[in-house]
């Protein structure tokens, strides 16, 4: 161990057992200054225990969750978005049906337009629910005189097949992911649920 004492112009030290190493780290001198020494130890480095380690495993921990939550969200993303478009499309199908419906009294369309009355939303529900409602709609078409508007519900209805195939795909890839052992605690955290 090395000291080195910095005195400023003749300081006279008033009592030299103050000195003594590992008692105090300064000692009291005239003229109310305080003597400093600056101690540089040469020992090997502490060791400060499992602390670093438990901190180094709860930033892997961390970062492993960032990352999987950013593979969750795209995939539910693309979900939202299929769902949306079909959300739009059933709008869409279902203002044809009813002003048809509206203009054309007992028309084929008319159990069609009650079936669409009785749902409280156009967004998607169940594949059930969808695949009724397409095959009403199908069987429907077949006895309506008017093309323009036959063409316009079987397009809608073909679209609304299309998305429902790519929800299904996209619904399955989630499921996969979600289902999966470190994806599935942070599912649970972040509030994401099978689809």
């Amino acid at each position: 161990m090395r000291i080195g004492l910095r005195l400023s112009s003749t300081l006279y030290i008033k009592d030299w057992s103050l000195l003594q190493f590992g008692k105090m780290p300064f000692a009291i001198i005239s003229k109310k200054n305080l003597l400093r020494p600056h101690f540089r130890l040469n020992s090997s480095p502490v060791s400060m225990g499992y602390i670093p380690t438990f901190v180094a495993l709860l930033g892997l921990v961390l970062l492993y969750t960032v990352y999987t939550y950013n593979l969750i969200k795209p995939r539910k993303a693309r979900l939202t978005q299929v769902i949306d478009q079909m959300a739009k499309n059933s709008t869409a199908r279902k203002n044809i049906v009813l002003s048809y419906n509206k203009e054309n009294d007992g028309s084929p369309l008319s159990e069609v337009a009650e079936l669409l009355k009785k749902t409280s939303t156009d967004r998607f529900q169940s594949y059930k629910k969808e695949d009724e409602l397409i095959l009403a709609i199908k069987t429907a078409i077949e006895h309506i005189k008017d093309d323009q508007i036959s063409t316009e519900l079987k397009s809608a209805n073909q679209v609304q097949q299309d998305l429902m195939k790519r929800l299904q795909s996209f619904s399955a890839e989630y499921n996969a992911f979600i289902k999966k052992a470190p994806a599935s605690m942070v599912a649970l955290i972040f509030g994401f649920r099978e689809f």
